[in-house]
This record gives C-alpha cells, structure tokens and sequence, in this order.
C-alpha cells in the first residue's frame, strides 16, 4: 500500500515519525505545505473577504508519504496512542492508504 498522511498539527510531527520509524516504515518522503484555502484568502484578493470563513487551524500541513502495509499503519497509530497523541480522535491529521499494482 502507498501511504499518504495529512498532518494538521505540526507539533506531532516529531512523534508521527518516530512511531513510523518504530512500526518499520522507511524511505519516508515529508513535505511542507499550506491549504489551498489559506494560500487562496491570504494571495488572492479576491477571496481576502473569506479569511473568517475557512477554518483557520489547518493552515499549513506536512504530507508524509511511504510504503506501508495496514499492520504497520495500525502499530504507528497503537504507538501514537502510547505516547499521549491521540491521532484519530484528536483530528491531528488524515491517512489514506492506495492499493500498489507495481513497483518498478
């Protein structure tokens, strides 16, 4: 599976990369962004009205993406849970997980 994580919190960065480290995910990607939305109110002074409408607590975002099969994605989250961050109740971020059909 290809994995795909949204972080909303970029305080538990640190901690997401320790429990994938720990659940033996590797050749880890993380990049750094910002929301459409923000990007969007803050660049585009067409939308400036909007800044009080779009949530403003998902601002900037990391992506980590890596291969990671369901097992590992669970023992990342169990770890999380250890450690005080509560990932899913918490809505500190989102997982996606695809399907892989080749890997060349």
């Amino acid at each position: 599976m290809y994995m795909i994580l949204q972080l909303y919190k970029a305080k538990y960065l640190d901690d997401v990369m320790m429990a994938l480290a720990e659940a033996g995910v590797e050749d880890t990607i993380v990049l750094s962004g910002e929301s459409l939305s923000h990007k969007m109110t803050f660049s585009m002074p067409l939308f400036a009205g909007f800044r009080n409408s779009f949530g403003s607590e998902k601002q900037f975002t990391n992506l980590i993406m890596a291969i990671a099969d369901e097992a590992q994605i669970d023992f990342m989250l169990d770890e999380l849970k250890r450690s005080d961050v509560k990932f899913v109740d918490d809505q500190i971020g989102k997982i996606v997980l695809l399907p892989i059909e080749k890997t060349i």
